[in-house]
């Protein structure tokens, strides 16, 4: 139970990727930590249902009629399966205009979206970190890789990330654990794709999910239901590892179902605490903390920040450039090809989709060349084999017997490949704070400006061409092409609201994500991001984490802050 007439070390605020690895070092370097989540607990044996078969569930895995319309339109990847795991989106409202729609997709639980998130675990480049200095757009990171190489390190040691050794100065290799094997169809695409000339180069998917237990972490167990919430924890998610971790040194409070108002301040406008709504009972507290640390996601911290008004800070704390909330990001997905390769028919079937894990298409775009229509670059993630339910039957005319089949003929031919690529950071993608839209415990949402541009448009259309020649050279059939750019904040990688910079006047942070003008307020979700890259932002994220944490501890021992 967490005092709260006691002055915490540390408040951390969120306990997912995030907050999880602040707890994990901050209570380790010897801090009492208050950990302030704004969801509830969740029962991995009652809440999961990670091994239930689709004739154990009322809707056979989908939804009621009429529920996510009503209940929860916004969280497009949620089913009848992972329910629990989302918000319910009318105690969550947010706004938009009417011509720029986003998709906030938010878990307030503890673990947060870690607990169902996609264990891609890819490192950043200088490619990402100075992109300003190859093409001229925007601003550099105030760090280097090299800055960010050995807490990429603590955290892939930590965490278990299963990839394979490449060598490949873009897409920087870490401290692997053996890979997921690749099934037949991805052994194919593996040996043609680089016979097209466009560069493309396919490895197994770098995921935080173990192939081996590590550090009393169990390995994988094939039941391919990630998106459910692992019920024994065999992928990254810091209800399983950090906080546990966390909780062994005795040193952290975690507080549950702790809606975060606003951060206080004291009477020279530095962080004092936070002011906080209990979820269940509405009622409001305060709690005081010589620190304070955001990472509540991208979003969240930057509302909770822009809440945070004062005579100190009437634009929101720390917000003296002015930009806080400005240059949004989410990678942008969507582009992708599907089709059947003939090479597969008629092969007994096998577990396939059970190692739920497939294979990466580097990025090759903007690497040694420069693209005529478009800067930066992107991947394609897919895979192939064999799925619970044979979703290629829909591509297919028949009827009756010899319908079957032909399903049944093509059953593990499957092959497919989307887009995930790097959006350009722009100021006039922002978010606000919309006070006449309150959310249920009468706390003002956020009202959000986002759109893509020309830039992402060209690198769809040439993500496209391009695996268009690729499903021709695999001589597949059944071939269905999707040029469509999803709506943003699809990706779930809210990014760039609080941007770091060496610059106050051009940036929130600093290249530790200390705040320019609180010395003891910290962000370090992915509000801190300067460009976006193309390859999910979860495994930075942590390390900056942890950076910080770092960071925090060294000021903290010599009285800095």
């Amino acid at each position: 139970m967490a005092d709260l007439n006691k002055t915490y070390d540390a408040i951390v605020v969120g306990s997912g990727a995030s907050g999880g690895f602040a707890a994990k070092e901050l209570t380790e370097g010897g801090l009492q930590v208050l950990l302030l989540e704004a969801g509830s607990h969740l029962n991995p044996a009652t809440d999961f249902t990670t091994h239930r078969w689709p004739y154990e569930m009322p809707f056979r895995g989908f939804d009621k009629p009429g529920v996510r319309d009503s209940v929860y339109p916004n969280q497009y990847t949620a089913d009848e399966y992972s329910r629990t795991l989302y918000i319910d989106d009318r105690d969550h409202p947010y706004t938009t205009p009417s011509d720029k729609p986003y998709r906030w997709i938010r878990s307030r639980c503890v673990g947060g979206k870690l607990l169902h998130w996609g264990r891609n675990a890819r490192r950043l480049s200088d490619f990402d970190f100075k992109a300003a200095d190859r093409d001229g757009y925007g601003e550099n990171w105030p760090i280097s890789y090299a800055d960010l190489a050995p807490y990429y390190d603590k955290v892939e040691r930590f965490i278990g990330v299963s990839a394979s050794i490449e060598n490949i100065a873009h897409y920087p290799d870490g401290k692997y654990l053996p890979p997921f094997p690749l099934n037949c169809g991805e052994r194919i695409v593996q040996k043609l794709a680089p016979s097209l000339g466009l560069g493309m180069r396919v490895v197994p998917k770098r995921a935080a999910q173990r192939t081996v237990a590590i550090n009393g972490l169990p390995a994988c167990h094939y039941c391919g239901s990630c998106e459910r919430g692992c019920d024994i924890g065999a992928f990254w998610n810091s209800a399983s590892d950090t906080l546990q971790a966390a909780s062994r040194t005795g040193r952290l409070t975690l507080r549950p179902d702790s809606v975060v108002r606003k951060i206080l301040v004291d009477d020279t406008g530095n962080a004092k605490g936070i002011s906080f709504v209990d979820r269940n009972t509405k009622k409001d507290y305060e709690v005081r903390g010589r620190v304070v640390v955001l990472g509540a996601s991208a979003l969240e911290s930057t509302r909770i920040m822009l809440n945070s008004q004062s005579r100190y800070w009437p634009n929101g704390i720390a917000n003296s450039s002015g930009l806080l909330g400005h240059y949004l990001m989410d990678n942008f997905g969507g582009p992708s090809v599907t089709g059947l390769l003939p090479v597969l028919r008629d092969r007994e079937p096998v577990n396939e989709d059970g190692k739920a894990t497939g294979v990466d298409i580097v990025p090759y775009r903007n690497i040694t060349s420069k693209h005529p229509a478009f800067i930066r670059s992107y991947v394609h993630e897919g895979g192939s084999g064999a799925q619970i339910f044979p979703w290629h039957a829909k591509t297919m005319v028949g009827y009756g017997n010899q319908f079957k089949r032909t399903v049944r003929s093509y059953y593990g031919a499957h092959i497919g490949f989307n887009t995930r690529a790097e959006t350009l950071s722009r100021v006039e993608n922002f978010v606000e704070l919309d006070r006449r839209t309150v959310d249920r415990w009468n706390i003002p949402t956020l009202k959000i400006h986002c759109k893509f541009g020309a830039n992402e448009t060209a690198m769809a259309k040439d993500a496209v061409e391009n695996l268009t020649a690729l499903f021709d050279a695999l001589n597949a059939e059944h071939v269905q092409v999707d040029r469509n750019i999803l709506t943003p904040g699809s990706m779930i990688h809210d990014m760039g609201t609080a941007r770091m910079g060496a610059d106050p006047k051009k940036s929130v942070l600093n290249g530790y994500n200390q705040t320019h003008d609180v010395s003891n307020l910290f962000v370090v979700d992915g509000a801190a991001f300067v460009t976006s890259g193309g390859y999910g932002p979860t495994l930075t994220i942590a390390a900056l984490s942890v950076r910080a944490s770092e960071f925090i501890l060294q000021k903290l021992k010599r009285g800095e802050i």
